[in-house]
């Protein structure tokens, strides 16, 4: 079974502006950096259709529980894939994401949707966190879901360290 996660980041811009911030190769390596990432290794590639395609592959201290330790070891390779779609009339961008954490046993996909708001726009996420791992899986996806949580509040303040 998965562990569901909603969640979502506010940019004090609008829609056009936000994209533009969330395929820029230099914000997208000030992320990695500030979740604790090492030697980020970042791509962006514009679509003809207008959307990107981000990746961003970087190296975490495996910082989890010890129950969770010996499967992952030291360190932990993640590489997080953002696809988002053409715009809409209205700046509407849909897309999806996922994270793959290579040699552990472990997978995060779920779908995003960049909408404008009344303050400038923000990024709704739904993604599925699962764990393949007998026992204490869940566990291992409870644990990895609070993560990406602190991890996307902190690329909320850089978005609006960019922004001010």
């Amino acid at each position: 079974m998965a562990t569901s996660l909603s969640a979502r980041l506010a940019f004090a811009a609008d829609p056009t502006t936000a994209f533009a911030l969330l395929t820029d190769a230099t914000y997208v390596e000030e992320v990695a950096l500030a979740t604790g990432g090492r030697d980020p290794q970042v791509t962006v590639t514009l679509a003809e259709d207008a959307g990107a395609t981000i990746v961003s592959v970087r190296t975490l201290p495996a910082q989890v529980p010890s129950y969770a330790k010996a499967l992952v070891g030291g360190d932990l390779v993640l590489t997080e894939t953002r696809v988002l779609g053409p715009a809409d009339a209205d700046g509407t961008r849909a897309g999806t994401f996922t994270v793959d954490f290579a040699g552990a046993p472990m997978q995060v996909t779920g779908s995003m949707r960049l909408v404008a708001t009344a303050t400038g726009s923000e990024v709704d996420i739904e993604m599925s966190v699962k764990a393949s791992v007998p026992f204490i899986g869940g566990k291992i996806e409870k644990f990895s879901a609070d993560q990406i949580e602190q991890f996307l509040a902190r690329e909320e303040k850089v978005a609006a360290a960019r922004l001010a």
